[in-house]
C-alpha cells in the first residue's frame, strides 16, 4: 500500500457517526500515511439553493459552510502532518459520495453508520450500504468510535464463494501494511461432511497463501447454529481491531431487510469492518475448492 497516493474520503454530515469516521480516518492515517478528503454533500432542496438567495449571498454562505465544515474535522485530523481537503457538493447523497470517490481516485471509503435500535434506523442505513456495494474503492464502515491508534489482529470470515479469493489478497495487504495478523474464520451450519471437507481444504490452502507472504496467520474452522452470531463472537472474544468481507448484493428492498451475511456483519461488528465488492480481474497463485 503506497502511502504518497493514500487517499481516504469521509463523508460527513456533523452527526456522532460522522465522528466516527472521522476518528478512523485519522487512525487510518496515522497508521498508513497519506491525505483525506471530507465531503459535506447537500440536498438541491436545500434552503441555501432557493430563490431567497442571489449568487453572491449563496456563495457567502457556502464559504462559511466550507470553513464551518474544516473547523470541525480538525478536532479529530492533524493537519499539520496530514493534508485536509474539504468540499461542499450538491446532489442526491450516495451519488455524490460515489463520483466524489471516482473522482479523486480514493483508496477507500470511510463510514460511521447508525446502529438498528429500530425500523427507522434500518433504512437510514441504506445509505452505507449502497455505497458498499456500489463503490469501486473498498469502504470502511464503523458504528462505534474506533479504538487506540493499532491494528494489530484483522478477522477475515471464509466461505467457499469465488468471491473469497479476492478478499485473501487484500487481507495481505492490509495485514502487511499494518503489521497485524490474520484470522481465518471459517463456520458452517449443515451437517455436511462434504461442506466440511471443502472448507478445511480451503482454509489449509488459505493459511498457507498468507504465511507464505510473510504474514502470521491463525484458523479456526467450527460448526455453528448461526454463522454471523459465530464470526461476530469469535471478534469480540479474540480481540479483532478490523474485519474483511466482501459484498456484492444490489439493494432490492426484499434482501434488504431479510439480510445477508456482509450486512449482518457490518450491522453486528463493533469494530470497523473493510468492506469491497470483488472484480475477480486478476488471476491468484492459488486454487480455491468449488470455485
Amino acid at each position: 500500500m503506497d502511502t504518497a497516493t493514500n487517499h481516504l474520503l469521509v463523508p460527513v454530515d456533523f452527526s456522532d457517526k460522522a465522528v466516527f469516521g472521522l476518528q478512523m480516518a485519522s487512525k487510518m492515517l496515522n497508521l498508513l500515511g497519506g491525505k483525506v478528503t471530507v465531503i459535506n454533500v447537500l440536498k438541491g432542496v436545500d434552503p441555501i439553493y432557493s430563490d431567497f438567495f442571489e449568487d453572491e449571498e449563496r456563495e457567502l454562505l457556502l464559504k462559511k459552510l466550507r470553513l464551518h465544515l474544516r473547523r470541525f474535522c480538525e478536532k479529530y485530523i492533524d493537519t499539520s502532518r496530514f493534508e485536509l481537503n474539504c468540499v461542499i457538493e450538491k446532489g442526491k447523497r450516495c451519488e455524490t459520495i460515489l463520483s466524489k470517490a471516482d473522482e479523486i481516485n480514493a483508496s477507500f471509503i470511510v463510514m460511521g453508520t447508525s446502529t438498528i435500535d429500530n425500523i427507522k434506523k434500518w433504512i437510514i442505513g441504506t445509505n452505507a450500504l449502497r455505497v458498499v456495494t456500489e463503490a469501486n474503492c473498498p469502504v470502511i464502515t464503523l458504528k462505534e468510535a474506533p479504538t487506540e491508534d493499532k491494528i494489530e489482529r484483522i478477522i477475515l470470515p471464509m466461505d467457499i464463494t469465488k468471491e473469497g479469493r479476492e478478499k485473501v489478497v487484500s487481507a495481505v495487504h492490509w495485514a502487511k501494511a499494518l503489521n497485524a495478523e490474520i484470522h481465518v474464520v471459517s463456520a458452517y451450519t449443515l451437517d455436511d461432511d462434504s461442506i466440511f471437507a471443502r472448507l478445511q481444504t480451503q482454509q489449509k490452502q488459505v493459511v498457507n497463501f498468507i504465511e507464505e507472504r510473510g504474514v502470521k496467520c491463525v484458523s479456526k474452522l467450527f460448526k455453528v447454529d448461526d454463522r454471523v452470531d459465530a464470526i461476530l463472537d469469535y471478534i469480540e472474544n479474540n480481540k479483532g481491531d478490523l474485519v474483511v468481507i466482501t459484498t456484492h448484493e444490489q439493494l432490492e428492498i426484499v434482501k434488504f431487510f431479510m439480510g445477508s451475511f456482509a450486512k449482518s456483519i457490518m450491522r453486528g461488528s463493533k469494530v470497523p469492518v473493510i468492506s469491497m465488492v470483488p472484480k475477480i480481474k486478476h488471476h491468484l497463485v492459488f486454487k480455491m475448492p468449488a470455485t
